[in-house]
């Protein structure tokens, strides 16, 4: 069985580490001093190093990202020497892809960064590259259409047209604007985290309580699907997927909701019993199979969760995880280590 180490950055200034058991478990955790209040964390590889990926944690203290080896014999953290990387803003929600790593930041900008092989950062020509009001969550996408085709959608949280802003990778990591970007959701809708499934891009509504839906086109610009946007919980905040299920935390009533979705339209239909009950969570849920974890601020755990063939979502008690510190965002290592995309 690959090994697993769980990380979780919390509000206290800890870089938290949880070995994951299977069943899935979360064991008792080891910490390690590391920036409060993040609310990003990114793995990414290089080639010439397959086992010892690096992660990347987002500082907004000091404006900055934050530069973590990962040990392949135990899961250990240790900061490189060109860590920290500063940007320019507050940085929060990154994305990775292969050896680019996109960081959402304060300004309302997106710093696009090379990740060298000695896991130091540098920034791609041209970066950062303009989105809108609120920028927070990103979203990296190859195209199930166009071969060598890759998209970035980034959240503009605070845009009162509730806009996803949409850009083509470019081969050395620049963005460029695609035709019609920003795309609109509903007013305020205060669009979130990001689920794209193929030909479809999800996005959660936390100010409207539902689900976007857009069919993503050959060119990555966005079309709103029949019947969008879908009911969700209060505070729709974190998307995933659970064996062919769309799940959505909902950040203020403490729920979770499931879908089914229509692979040919793109279409979602609640499942019996949605929205289930979940826990209020403090940061985006970290999806692995058919089970997430999700942060809990509010009692200092880490609550895991569990899909089954129906869609239908339920706690793994036995998996929910007491912390010394309040957990804000969440990574996942596995080794050996798979490269994305």
């Amino acid at each position: 069985m690959d090994a697993h180490s769980c990380y979780a950055a919390t509000n206290a200034g800890q870089i938290l580490k949880f070995p994951l058991r299977a069943p899935p478990s979360i064991a008792m955790s080891t910490s390690i001093a590391g920036p409060a209040n993040s609310l990003g964390m990114a793995v990414v590889t290089v080639a010439n190093l397959p086992d010892s990926p690096y992660l990347y944690v987002s500082d907004p203290g000091a404006n900055s990202i934050r530069i973590y080896t990962v040990s392949s014999a135990d899961g250990g953290l240790s900061e490189v020497s060109a860590s920290p990387f500063v940007v320019g803003g507050t940085p929060g929600e990154m994305a990775s892809f292969g050896t680019l790593l996109y960081v959402a930041t304060s300004s309302g900008s997106i710093e696009a960064l090379n990740v060298n092989a000695d896991g130091s950062l540098s920034n791609i020509s041209g970066s950062p590259f303009t989105a809108e009001l609120g920028l927070t969550h990103l979203a990296a996408i190859s195209s199930s259409t166009v071969s060598n085709a890759n998209f970035l959608y980034a959240a503009n949280t605070e845009d009162p047209k509730g806009s996803i802003s949409a850009f083509t990778i470019e081969a050395g990591g620049a963005l460029e604007p695609i035709p019609g970007s920003p795309f609109p959701t509903v007013p305020n809708g205060g669009p979130a985290g990001f689920y794209g499934g193929g030909i479809f891009l999800y996005v959660a509504l936390k100010n409207a309580d539902a689900v976007a839906a857009f069919a993503i086109g050959d060119d990555g610009s966005l079309t709103p699907i029949a019947g969008s946007p879908f009911r969700a919980g209060r505070g729709t905040f974190s998307l995933g997927s659970s064996e062919g299920f769309l799940v959505a935390t909902n950040n203020t009533d403490g729920t979770i909701s499931s879908y089914s979705v229509d692979s040919v339209t793109g279409v979602l239909t609640a499942v019996a019993g949605s929205p289930f009950a979940g826990s209020t969570a403090s940061g985006d849920a970290f999806y692995s199979g058919t089970t997430f974890f999700v942060p809990n601020v509010q009692s200092d755990t880490i609550n895991a969760f569990e899909s089954d063939s129906t869609g239908a979502v339920q706690p793994l008690n036995a998996s929910s995880l007491k912390t010394a510190a309040g957990p804000v965002a969440l990574s996942i290592v596995a080794f050996p280590v798979t490269d994305p995309p």
